[in-house]
């Protein structure tokens, strides 16, 4: 803001708002550089990467992924304000084309030299590469998770690629759509105070929305892809940015003290440490109450963590924990396709993850390297000097004075269209249809969705499952053709009885019911004697052990199974899944428990076989 321009008005240009021209000869914004939040990136990509490497170590983990959203939130809408302040002014365009320089260069190297080690090294990671491909570089792979039935909480086999670029994804439609409400909210309202305000109201929309579409004991990874229902932690820190910018208070807003902030960003980090260690993915308390917590003491830490003299702020800025965060973009990009490539499709179970560590290890690496040739030298001199400097260096003769920086460039070039070939090649030959748990899965949603089903009646059967009964729905088809199957992906054991009841209020239950529940690992005995209660004693019913080698409740489950049959023996039978497949893995999915059509046929078998030893003793 000019000083003539601060002369004719008495009200500081960031409280009415103004919106001046664009003016290309503006300085870009400027704000105090916070070492402390680079500690906090730090601290969050680790929580991350660890509960990937193997979510017993650290079971919240993943609620890394929302302290980087309240940075997100509020570091760029602290350097919108900033730049409003400074001219009037928010040049869009120079915004879009930072986050560009900053997001898109690392993005692409990791697309390629992943879909390029994968088609030589596990081609069968491939299946879904297009949709991933195409999803990630129009920021849309939630909404491509969300579509394709994915499961961010089902950690069964090798970790998918590309995964976890779903949060870049919600993020960057957040950069697209905030800065326009932003200059909205600068124009009409007045104060930071009812910014803030309305900031946190969409906040709580959102809420909203995760807690109407969460469904209790269910996978919720739909709940968690949504950026309507996941984009509240985002506006967290966009609300407190108006609030609290890092670049100087407004006029009219009161200080906060050092002190103050410390205990506050201590009660966050405390918080944020507590719910690493005890939250539960499947816990319905989750969903929206534990990630709103973390949301808010995440920005508890935000708020110390940018006071230049405080404690805690100073203790987030030791220089290790700055190097880390200062490369945390590039290490959540690779830690995750290291991870996918490392992990075996079978594992002994019991094996300490020394290949993951090693993977994650190497995705350190790879950021050190990613963000000192590439990060940094991009976003210092944009994609236009960048490509000039190579155009250069590839068609300047080899006996200048700068031959090694030629021959250099001229190596990167060939490996570069050698990588994309290769990639492109792995993408074309990839098969539609492989043997991954989703490929299973789909199957079976398929036949479901293929097959209209109608209440249970006389020589009926329900069958009431989770993603390991919808992966057999063909052979149980087939197996039973009056058989009403309700199974649902992520579906929790704990959940048995009140489908069932759900399913009495709908109409008569059939001649026999099926239960195949368990595989998510949360559940046990007590569960499954409510379900068979539920029934009633005048049902012929059949329990389904559950095979999944490397989860640590297997046994624990099964054993509860064969307790409940045992315990209600003249109208309860166990249909031994587990004991059955153990000599035909190979007819599973590359997971290791989710069959395929063969393994569908014998898990079919096995209930029609317990089926048939009550049919005799009735």
């Amino acid at each position: 803001m000019s000083r003539t321009m601060a002369t004719h008005h008495s009200t500081p240009v960031d409280q009415t708002a103004r919106l001046i021209p664009p003016r290309p000869d503006a300085p870009p914004p400027r704000r105090p550089y916070a070492p402390g939040l680079d500690g906090l990136r730090a601290l969050a990509v680790t929580a991350v990467v660890l509960y990937h490497v193997n979510p017993a170590w650290l079971p919240g983990g993943f609620l890394g992924v929302d302290v980087f959203f309240v940075l997100s939130g509020y570091l760029i809408t602290d350097l919108l304000l900033a730049e409003h302040r400074r001219g009037g002014r928010i040049d869009l365009r120079g915004f879009w084309a930072r986050r560009a320089r900053r997001l898109l260069p690392a993005l692409a190297l990791v697309l390629l030299t992943t879909t390029c080690a994968a088609t030589v090294l596990r081609p069968d990671r491939l299946t879904t590469a297009a949709g991933d491909l195409l999803s990630a570089a129009t920021f849309t792979n939630n909404w491509w998770q969300t579509a394709t039935d994915a499961s961010y909480f089902a950690h069964f086999g090798p970790p998918p690629l590309f995964q976890h670029l779903w949060t870049l994804s919600l993020e960057e439609q957040f950069y697209l759509l905030w800065p326009l409400a932003l200059l909205a909210l600068l124009r009409v309202v007045r104060r930071n105070g009812a910014r803030a305000a309305l900031a946190g109201a969409g906040a709580l929309a959102s809420v909203a929305a995760m807690t109407l579409l969460y469904e209790p004991g269910t996978d919720a990874s739909r709940v968690y892809f949504g950026t309507d229902s996941h984009l509240f932690p985002l506006l967290i820190g966009s609300a407190l940015a108006l609030l609290r910018p890092a670049a100087g208070l407004l006029p009219g807003q009161l200080p906060c003290s050092v002190r103050t902030a410390d205990i506050a960003g201590l009660a966050g980090l405390s918080a944020l440490t507590i719910l690493s260690w005890t939250a539960s993915q499947d816990a319905d308390a989750l969903y929206p109450g534990g990630f709103v917590l973390a949301a808010c003491a995440a920005a508890l830490a935000v708020l110390a963590a940018v006071q230049p003299t405080g404690l805690l702020a100073r203790a987030l800025a030791a220089p290790w924990l700055r190097w880390l965060g200062k490369r945390s973009y590039g290490i959540y990009l690779w830690h995750l396709p290291a991870l996918a490539l490392a992990t075996p499709d079978e594992r002994t179970p019991g094996d300490v993850p020394l290949n993951a560590l090693a993977a994650a290890t190497a995705s350190i690496a790879l950021a050190a390297l990613t963000h000192r040739f590439v990060e940094e030298p991009i976003r210092r001199q944009g994609f236009r000097t960048t490509a000039r400097r190579m155009h250069r260096a590839l068609t300047t003769g080899t006996a200048t004075r700068h031959a090694g920086a030629v021959l250099w460039a001229r190596t990167a070039a060939g490996i570069a269209v050698t990588a994309v070939l290769v990639a492109g090649c792995g993408v074309v030959t990839a098969p539609m249809d492989g043997n991954s748990a989703a490929d299973q899965i789909q199957a079976g949603q398929r036949a479901l969705e293929n097959s209209p089903q109608t209440a249970a009646h006389t020589e009926k059967i329900n069958a009431i499952g989770d993603s390991v009964m919808v992966a057999a729905t063909p052979a149980l088809k087939q197996k039973f053709p009056g058989i009403d199957i309700d199974a649902k992906v992520g579906r929790q054991l704990s959940l048995a009885a009140k489908e069932i009841n759900t399913h009495k209020q709908q109409g008569p239950l059939g001649d026999a019911v099926v239960i195949g529940l368990g595989t998510n690992g949360v559940g046990g005995a007590e569960d499954l004697q409510s379900a068979v209660d539920a029934i009633g004693p005048d049902k012929p019913i059949v329990l389904i052990t559950v095979h999944a080698p490397r989860q640590g409740w297997q046994d624990k489950l099964n054993k509860a199974v064969k307790a409940v049959a045992a315990r209600n023996s003249s109208h309860v039978a166990v249909a031994d899944w587990d004991k059955a497949i153990a000599g035909h893995t190979d007819l599973l999915a590359n997971d290791g428990i989710h069959p395929g059509p063969g393994g569908g046929k014998i898990y079919a078998d096995t209930v029609a076989h317990a089926l048939a030893t009550l049919d005799g003793s009735r």
